[in-house]
């Protein structure tokens, strides 16, 4: 029968520091996106200019998946305002 995980876990940190090493947690800054607000003008300039180059089968798919996005996204919030 598989030993659990908790049981493995304790057998490979055993062995580790039998070996010499010892287990030291390290902690960094988390790197999220800043999002700043922008408006509808800067967000169509961004758009044309990430979009330069593609054909119009890939556009077409690209920007309706925009517009998907954007209806759930409204629903949402309609749905935390009920609350």
């Amino acid at each position: 029968m598989d030993n659990t995980v908790t049981e493995r876990q304790r057998r490979y940190k055993n062995r580790m520091y039998k070996a010499g090493f010892k287990r030291i947690y390290i902690w960094v800054k988390r790197k999220e996106p800043n999002y700043k607000t922008i408006k509808m003008t800067e967000f169509i300039r961004k758009i044309k200019m990430l979009t330069r180059g593609l054909d119009s089968d890939n556009l077409s798919l690209l920007l309706n998946l925009c517009i998907k996005i954007a209806k759930s996204r409204k629903e949402e919030v309609k749905l935390i305002k009920k609350r």
